[in-house]
């Protein structure tokens, strides 16, 4: 019979549920059998109502205040605060304590900053054994939400967020160093021409013209529409795909971009196929999220950044300019601008990107959380 895991996630965008379900999915082909696992967002399926409609403001905070939310980031990042925090968040514990008595898990994997001491809580209100963990799903500058000394691993994905944990007083040796889970088919085929070209084939797009992608999160946030038009009317020779996520106001306002224009344009809501059209595109201009950012290099993507969300995502963007596989392009004339330098045939510059990005790539790192969540669930097996 399997052994159940329970990965606990929040969709606040939507790197937290991609991780968590990566690490499922590579579970299921590497140890078929072994494990059953449950993705379950407890602020949305058995937290009390008000809390639950707390965390459904992300996006829509995001879009229209992300000024805000960098506020909030950085008032919350202290260990006081975030003592100060668990009163209120305390209201979590006892759904997270039904889904421990329920499931019976040999694991459980917080995907969520807010979510690891509510774990840590219920551990200790139904005096189990159950090992936690925390798969910490940011790059660079790690919260101190997400630093809870009491689990028993924590695993990140780059040296800044190492650093980060060991200063909020996670023992040196319950933190491993990883990378970010990457479902699979962002890498399948990535280096290769030929399967980039029959990927295009595939979802429309002409295979000789260099592709331009451009998405913003789960969330569609940052003007995603206008960064849109700027490139659709720049007149370019690219092919142009828009992701517009879960913004529907973006997507009803583009719907149309196609036949105004006298280049290739694809426009689409939010996509479950994610993997299929960035390892179709050549570049991909995106906002700094570092689900997305994972994303990309597995798929061999540079990165061009327009926005990033202030607090957490700041440290992303300028890791990726430190190591040259990605740049920063605020404005619509130097978007249009970096645009043309790379689509330009033979373009050095996009080489030399391209060759920072498989410095960066991780695609192994999906097998190692995986297998270091697998290691910890066994031993009380």
């Amino acid at each position: 019979m399997p052994r159940s895991l329970l990965f606990l996630i929040a969709d606040t965008g939507g790197g937290h549920r991609a991780a968590a379900t990566a690490v499922s999915h590579y579970l299921d082909r590497a140890h078929p059998g072994e494990f059953s696992v449950e993705i379950v967002d407890p602020f949305a399926s058995a937290s009390p109502r008000l809390l639950g409609r707390t965390a459904g403001l992300y996006g829509p905070l995001i879009q229209r205040a992300p000024w805000l939310w960098g506020g909030m980031f950085h008032a919350t990042n202290s260990r006081t605060m975030v003592r100060t925090a668990e009163l209120v968040m305390r209201s979590v514990d006892p759904a997270i304590a039904r889904l421990m008595t329920t499931l019976e898990p040999a694991a459980v994997v917080s995907f969520h900053p807010l979510l690891n001491r509510a774990a840590v809580r219920a551990r200790r209100r139904l005096g189990l054994r159950v090992p936690l963990v925390t798969a910490v799903t940011d790059l660079v500058d790690v919260h101190a939400f997400w630093a809870s000394p009491d689990v028993d691993l924590v695993i990140v994905a780059s040296p800044g967020g190492l650093d980060r944990c060991r200063r909020n007083r996670v023992p040196a040796d319950r933190l491993v160093q990883v990378g970010l889970p990457v479902d699979a088919g962002f890498s399948e085929g990535a280096s290769d021409p030929g399967s980039r070209r029959a990927r295009r084939l595939h979802l429309g797009i002409d295979p000789d013209r260099f592709t331009v992608l451009v998405c913003s999160g789960a969330d569609g946030s940052g003007a995603i529409d206008r960064r849109a038009r700027v490139l659709a009317g720049s007149g370019l020779d690219i092919s142009l795909v828009v992701i517009c996520g879960r913004n529907q106001r973006a997507y009803n306002g583009l719907a149309g971009l196609h036949d105004q224009m006298d280049r290739p344009v694809s426009v689409h809501g939010f996509v479950t196929n994610m993997a299929e059209w960035m390892t179709a595109a050549d570049i991909v201009v995106t906002k700094a999220g570092p689900g997305t950012i994972a994303e990309a290099l597995c798929a061999g993507l540079p990165l061009l950044i327009t926005w990033y969300l202030p607090g957490q995502e700041r440290g992303n963007m300028e890791w990726l300019i430190d190591t040259g596989a990605g740049r920063y392009v605020p404005g619509d004339a130097e978007l249009v601008d970096e645009v043309a330098e790379l689509a330009a045939p033979g373009s050095p510059s996009l080489l030399s990107m391209r060759a920072a990005v498989a410095q960066l790539a991780r695609p192994e790192a999906t097998a190692e959380v995986a297998e270091l969540i697998r290691s910890v669930a066994m031993k009380l097996s």
